[in-house]
């Protein structure tokens, strides 16, 4: 004896949606923000054990305003550079029509005050929404920009690169030697992503080869072939400039701090830092950032009190770019600036 069947709804009615599960209800309810929060809290209370913030004020006064003052101008610089490699990408992927330098900037900017939130991804998913004033549509908006962050990720990792090769071996254990390795892997990553598009579409046969490579093959394949490599290659020299710029921007914090510390040993540790705190777990990464920053320059000498202080003064300074894109998206509603898309 069969069944019948439920009854579909009528034509033009959406279907219902199901509830969600207990587990997914308890996770956005206030369950799951008591222990993101505490998760959130987690890097801190440890760093507590660790460290006397009473010393890390102490530490972070000895920067100086000076210290502060040209790393926070070398961060600014870096911004201004990232702008402009974004409108380089955008020419790479045919847009023929890009904003003026200081308007990609403010949607650095805007993009920095999106990026607070614990995903690192809201900004970006803002600066695409704000290309498509410039560019054919949505997808090819959120190209450029993830492929944005692969050019700016195989920078940090030359920049690394380039460290390791000109200087000496620093103390490091196992975990280091991982994250050495990650640095590879990520080189390795960035530069598949922006080669094989051209690749594929010099050689077609690679695309046979590349799908039967689990995800990354199946990413890469649909990343679409820059219309100038010259332009594309244009952006990875400009990353290497603004990764530079990050790792001297740091270097500036903590060399007052630990005069021992050169700028190529930066180099080689704050590469490390940057890869590890790629996806923030925490609001702002605070918390992790600093466990990281602790670990990864106490491997050079660097007292945890001024690792962690240094961390810090970097946040803040993070932190203000994030204010002044606030500042920004008031000054947008207030004079009718244009914030780049279609509406």
């Amino acid at each position: 004896m069969s069944t019948a069947s439920p009854p579909s709804p009528p034509a033009g009615v959406p279907e219902p949606v199901p509830p969600p599960s207990k587990l997914r209800a308890l996770w956005k309810g206030w369950p799951g923000s008591t222990l993101r929060v505490l998760l959130a809290l987690l890097p801190l209370v440890w760093l507590t054990q660790k460290v006397r913030w009473s010393d890390v004020a102490a530490r972070a006064r000895d920067v100086g305003v000076e210290g502060l003052s040209l790393s926070f101008g070398t961060l600014l610089v870096s911004v201004m550079l990232s702008a402009a490699r974004w409108r380089e990408m955008m020419r790479a992927y045919g847009a023929t029509k890009t904003p003026p330098v200081l308007t990609l900037a403010r949607h650095n900017f805007v993009g920095f005050y999106f990026n607070v939130l614990p995903s690192g991804v809201a900004g970006d998913a803002v600066r695409a929404h704000r290309l498509l004033g410039s560019m054919p549509d949505m997808a090819t908006s959120l190209t450029v920009i993830f492929l944005e962050r692969v050019s700016g990720l195989l920078g940090l990792c030359i920049v690394a690169a380039a460290a390791f090769v000109l200087s000496d071996d620093m103390h490091s254990d196992v975990v280091a030697q991982v994250l050495q390795l990650g640095l590879l892997a990520a080189l390795g990553f960035s530069a598949v992503m922006l080669a094989t598009p051209w690749a594929v579409a010099r050689w077609p046969s690679l695309r046979a080869l590349l799908a039967r490579v689990p995800v990354l093959g199946t990413i890469a394949l649909r990343v679409p072939a820059a219309r100038s490599m010259a332009r594309l290659g244009g952006s990875v020299l400009q990353s290497v400039l603004i990764q530079g710029l990050v790792v001297l921007s740091v270097s500036l914090l903590v060399r007052p701090l630990a005069p021992t510390v050169t700028l190529l040993v930066c180099a080689r540790v704050v590469p490390a830092v940057i890869l590890t705190t790629y996806i923030p777990l925490t609001p702002g990464g605070l918390g992790q950032r600093e466990v990281v920053f602790r670990y990864m320059f106490g491997l050079v000498g660097v007292a945890p009190d001024a690792a962690v202080a240094t961390s810090l003064l970097f946040f803040a300074m993070l932190m203000t770019l994030s204010a002044v894109g606030g500042l920004c998206l008031l000054a947008e509603r207030a004079l009718g600036l244009d914030t780049g898309d279609k509406t």
